[in-house]
């Protein structure tokens, strides 16, 4: 009886969904993803031999990381050192498959289908995302296509009972954002 009265205080605090985040995330907050464009440098005046540059860094897993490059060599102070990031133009790059068309354009991709998705997901080692979608019975073997393009590496689809898979492989981790569109998905990259 008295292990009753123990546990009143437990559950007169406990939560209905325990699954339910305590704080909603308040929309408003969000902020604009830019990418890093310039950034001029200039050295004091006893610089002479530039010994090394450090790049710090933050990681999609919020892990800080460094990147070293040894330099060893002269340098005049006089000039700036000018760190800029100039972003590759993609031309559009399409792929044909018996179910579906993909585009693949900067870091959007493009998947032209009218079948739903029933689930998606991220692997590493290697790299890749996993699209399943929902379809008739389909009878064809795993079709692969490997591709020259800057972060999608390969492109795998293969047929399954009652959905077909499609794997897109890439030369990192992204975070991704699907989005459901007339014509097909939208999958947003960074």
């Amino acid at each position: 009886m008295k292990f009753i009265f123990l546990l009143i205080p437990f559950m007169l605090f406990a939560r209905i969904n325990p699954f339910e985040p305590v704080l909603t995330p308040n929309e408003t907050n969000i902020t604009k993803f830019s990418f890093f464009k310039k950034v001029k440098v200039k050295l004091p005046n006893d610089a002479r031999i530039l010994k090394k540059v450090v790049f710090v860094y933050e990681t999609l897993d919020s892990d800080i990381k460094q990147k070293e490059i040894k330099i060893n060599k002269n340098i005049d102070f006089h000039y700036p050192f000018i760190i800029s990031q100039k972003k590759e133009k993609f031309k559009v790059q399409t792929l044909s498959f018996p179910v579906f068309k993909m585009y693949i354009k900067n870091y959007k991709i493009f998947i032209q289908t009218k079948d739903n998705i029933i689930r998606d997901f991220f692997l590493a080692q290697p790299f890749r995302l996993v699209l399943d979608f929902k379809s008739k019975n389909l009878d064809f073997l795993t079709i692969s296509k490997t591709l020259k393009h800057l972060f999608v590496k390969k492109v795998v689809l293969g047929a399954h009972s009652g959905f077909y898979r499609i794997v897109i492989y890439f030369d990192a981790k992204y975070a991704y954002k699907i989005k459901k569109e007339p014509e097909g998905i939208l999958i947003e990259l960074r």
